[in-house]
């Protein structure tokens, strides 16, 4: 049973006068005694009423660890603890690092009172209540199973446009948990319970890496840190919640507080290298064996293939109104969560429905309800599988389950200690400096157990037929992985990768120069040309082409196209700054040298995943921009309507300087 969930009907609310312990307490397996009392209220408790919210209440039923439990039989937890977890930690961070005398504390009050202008001072309770509120409440727009459903519930216009309104921000492209979160926070029920709060400053707290507003990008920084950054209550919480579940730490959670002397606008400063080594060293560890489980990661595919064929059947919405619809308001998204889905999957199964369901589904359904032993997994390395799609692939049969990992730039670290030179003078030094083999887990991209490239394959282990005959013959020769790979693209709707050529498609050829992190945004590109019926050339594989290397194919894609669309992003900028030699620098360079004649005879526009910030340090002067260029709309979390207008902006841009040529 969840720590926290026996407990949670059981807060005491009278002094425990002789021991010391807090007016209102749960006691919890992870941290011990968890206070719930309030820094601030002048009615009736706060947190204890947040605490029995129907939004809080909501997580009991959502695990914290998905399908973990799978192969870690303890990792039951729900995020309910977690929210929890995170708001103890929170206070004992404050107290940590905001402190009577702390230049942290004087400094949030000024910021406070620039942004609100309260009609008279306010205390440093008040500020640090509205802190605990925003950690209590911070996982409150979970999905559940948030792995799998991620991008397939999503908030609905109006949710959105009252979201936006009330916090007078355009929200059009935010994250979904981000609205879901604010949703939850601005609908009656907490906004009764949080009236003697400012709720604008808990929204701004909750969501503040999507605010576009730049003035309020770089207000209350250190609060931001410790909400929502490298080590941060959330993740100090997980890391030791879900290790105590599981694998077991290195270390405690009062360990990694005590080790912190202070956060500034960069992030968390501190004093002992070890504690926050362990620290990292856990959470690398819980990524590696855990999260990436393949247990795990198989019955994510089994939910995210089981909604996607069940929103295939013409009776989709007759058959699960919950699982058809993809946009959802507050209220239905207040009814999702782990119980109500496996029990809306369960009810089709039994339906008379399932028989119309496609035979991939049916097998997703069949082992996502019954959790039978039949299927083994197996890793595809691209070291020891071939990455060319040119020889012949092989059909892949219904009941293989695969999917790929790519690694995602990390941002630089904030992490920096405190030491003291031979001179006596105090220097700070960065987490990447630091000796320790623990201090590699922020240097590199990925530090997972998965190999960049590889593919991780479920397969029936009692699999019959000739497609299963034909699928090992081509393990055995190497191809197996390029054939799942080309698999993959097909899934895409059959989108080819090169429309030059191709009967119906107009205008100029264009070639896509971007990053394979980016995999998933470019998809949407070059779906909307191809839905366009736009002439254009796009690498799917490095081996793609008949380029005698990849950085050929590179070369030959600028070389035989009219005009290029750069998908920057921070990974693409990573590449360039680290990779000189790589693909992406090739086609920079190529592009440069066929633009030497005259700019306009080589177009290229630029749009972007991440912010125009990010993505700064990308040699735009060597295409003949002196300065990065604007990129319109950040396609991280564009809606299909936004991505559609970017695209035509795009394409309409590439069309007006040919024109001028």
């Amino acid at each position: 049973m969840d720590e926290l969930q026996a407990a949670g009907d059981q807060m005491s609310h009278a002094p425990n006068r002789g021991t010391g312990q807090p007016e209102s307490s749960i006691r919890d397996a992870v941290h011990g005694l968890v206070d719930i009392s309030d820094l601030y209220a002048p009615g009736p408790p706060i947190i204890a009423q947040l605490i029995q919210s129907r939004a809080i209440q909501r997580l009991r039923r959502i695990k914290q660890l998905g399908f973990a439990s799978q192969s870690y039989v303890a990792a039951d937890h729900s995020r309910y603890a977690h929210a929890l977890g995170t708001m103890h930690v929170m206070r004992n961070l404050l107290k940590q690092v905001g402190g009577a005398r702390s230049s942290f504390r004087t400094t949030l009050l000024q910021q406070y009172e620039e942004a609100y202008e309260p009609p008279e001072p306010i205390t440093a309770d008040f500020l640090y209540q509205h802190v605990l509120v925003a950690a209590l409440l911070q996982d409150i727009g979970e999905l559940p199973y948030q792995n799998a459903t991620t991008e397939h519930f999503v908030p609905d216009e109006d949710l959105r446009d009252w979201v936006g309104g009330k916090i007078d921000q355009d929200v059009s492209l935010w994250p979904s948990k981000a609205v879901f979160n604010l949703g939850c926070l601005l609908n009656a029920d907490l906004q009764a319970i949080l009236e003697p709060l400012n709720l604008h400053f808990i929204a701004f707290l909750m969501s503040a890496e999507s605010w576009s507003d730049s003035a309020w990008q770089q207000r209350f920084m250190p609060l931001r840190h410790m909400l929502d950054g490298e080590i941060d209550a959330d993740r100090i919480d997980y890391v030791h919640r879900d290790a105590h579940h599981t694998v077991g730490g290195l270390s405690t959670s009062h360990d990694v507080v005590s080790a912190i002397l202070s956060y500034d606008d960069s992030g968390p400063i501190c004093s002992d290298p070890a504690p926050l080594g362990n620290f990292l060293a856990t959470r690398a560890h819980l990524y590696s064996i855990v999260y990436f489980a393949p247990q795990n990661r198989f019955r994510v595919m089994l939910l995210s293939s089981i909604i996607d064929g069940i929103r295939k059947l013409p009776d989709a919405f007759h058959t699960s109104s919950l699982i058809a619809t993809r946009e959802v308001g507050i209220e239905s998204f207040l009814e999702l969560d782990d119980v109500r889905l496996e029990a809306e999957i369960n009810n089709v199964k039994s339906s008379q429905s399932r028989r119309r369901l496609d035979k991939k589904t049916s097998i997703a359904l069949s082992e996502f309800t019954t959790a039978s032993s039949a299927y083994a997994h197996f890793w595809l390395r691209e070291s020891n599988q071939s990455s060319s799609v040119n020889g012949a692939t092989v059909p892949i049969p219904n009941e293989i389950f695969f999917e790929t990992f790519e690694a995602s730039t990390p941002k630089p670290s904030g992490i920096r200690f405190e030491t003291t030179a031979p001179t006596g003078e105090t220097e700070l030094a960065a987490i990447n400096d630091m000796n320790g083999p623990y201090f590699e887990v922020v240097r590199s991209p990925r530090v997972t157990m998965p190999i960049l490239g590889d593919v991780l394959m479920f397969y029936p282990q009692h699999d019959r037929g000739r497609d299963f005959a034909a699928l090992k013959k081509s393990y055995r020769m190497g191809t197996l992985r390029s054939s799942l790979l080309a698999k993959k693209r097909s899934e895409w709707g059959g989108i080819p990768a090169d429309t030059r050529r191709s009967h119906g498609y107009t205008g100029l050829s264009v070639f896509i120069s971007y990053c394979v992190d980016d995999t998933v945004h470019v998809q949407r590109i070059v779906r909307e040309l191809h839905n366009s019926r736009r002439r254009y050339y796009v690498i799917l594989e490095p081996n793609q082409g008949i380029g005698g290397t990849t950085a050929q194919n590179s070369i030959d894609g600028v070389m035989q196209t009219d005009c290029c669309i750069i998908v920057a992003s921070r990974a693409y900028q990573g590449r360039c700054s680290k990779q000189l030699n790589g693909n992406i620098m090739h086609e920079i360079r190529t592009m440069h040298d066929r633009r030497i004649p005259n700019p306009d005879s080589y177009p290229v526009v630029p749009v972007s995943i991440h912010r125009h910030e990010e993505v700064a340090n990308i040699p735009w002067s060597l295409l003949g921009m002196s300065s990065p260029p604007f990129t319109g709309t950040v396609l991280e979390h564009a809606t299909e309507s936004e991505l559609r207008t970017t695209v035509a902006a795009a394409i309409a841009a590439l069309d007006s300087r040919m024109a001028e040529k």
